[in-house]
Order: structure tokens, then sequence, then C-alpha cells
């Protein structure tokens, strides 16, 4: 693997994916575990977990995570720099011409269309990692428990992930 086959990747991810971080992890795990084998998906699973735990966007971190994971610091810099140029470039274009087309009933209706596809993007993304986790009871009751207090309460997620992450961490210590 070199470091110009995970900039051409990364690259290619973040222009062909709409709708954000989340729908891209269907191609991530494509690209990285399926077609290129770079990793298993239990690795692939460990590193998204890890990206997750950081702030930012999630496209962002992954693409640290494995960049790094693969090819070290040079990795999850150049894995970052290509993940983010077709945002940064997608950004500037809608800035320039974006504001003397908004009013255009076909950009409109272009960006009204485009919602239903980026949400089912977003559930396959969703799908895919659920169906990809090892399950066991207490996972799934504390899934479904954790989400209704969400739904029901409102709340911040953050006031449900850090008392989570400081029960697992003990939990873990406590066990071993």
């Amino acid at each position: 693997m070199k470091i110009t086959d995970l900039f051409f990747i990364f690259l290619k991810i973040g222009w062909l994916t709409l709708g954000g971080g989340y729908v891209m992890i269907p191609l991530f795990l494509e690209e990285i575990v399926k077609k290129r084998k770079y990793m298993d998906e239990e690795e692939f699973i460990k590193t998204l977990t890890l990206a997750q735990l950081f702030p930012g966007p999630i496209a962002f971190n992954l693409a640290v995570s494995v960049g790094y994971k693969l090819g070290k610091i040079k990795g999850a810099i150049i894995s970052a720099l290509a993940v983010v140029i077709p945002s940064f470039v997608s950004i500037l274009v809608i800035a320039i011409f974006f504001l003397n087309f908004q009013k255009l009933k076909i950009v409109q209706g272009f960006f009204y269309g485009l919602r239903p596809a980026i949400a089912s993007a977003m559930v396959l993304a969703v799908f895919e990692i659920f169906k990809k986790r090892k399950w066991n009871t207490l996972s799934l009751l504390s899934l479904l428990f954790l989400s209704l207090i969400l739904i029901v309460f409102k709340i911040n997620p953050i006031y449900i992930i850090i008392p989570s992450l400081i029960v697992i961490i003990l939990w873990v210590y406590f066990k071993s």
C-alpha cells in the first residue's frame, strides 16, 4: 500500500459523497476492507469506534484514524487532506455561485430532491454498522434504553456519551 493510494481513495470518497460523514462509512468499508483488503471488518469497526470518540466530523476523524493505522503520521495527514479537499472546493464553489442562483426553482428542486437520497444513505450507513457489530443482550438493551432517553427527553447526546464511556471504562477495568 502506498501513501498515494490512500490519498486517491479518500479523495474519491470525498468527491462521491453527498450528505456528510455517516454516508461515507459504507464507502470507506467498501474501499478499505472489501476492495483493497487493507484491514478486516473487525479492525475497521474498532477504528470507526475510535474515530467516533473524538470531536469533529466523523469523515475527517475516520480518514485520520484509517490513515494513521495504514501509514502512520504521513498516512493520517494525507488521508485528512484528501477527504477535506472535496468539501473545501464544493463550499468555495457554492459560496461563489449559489448565492446568485439559490432563488431559481430548478436549484431549489435539486436540493429538495436530494434530501430523501441523503437520508436513505444515512439510514443505510447506520444499518451497515448495526449489522456488523457483535451484539449481546446487554448491548441491545443499552442501545434501546439510551436511544429512548435521547428521543423522549431530547437531551444533548453528550450527557449520554460521557457517563456511558465512564461506565464502560470502569466495567472493563474491574472485569479484568
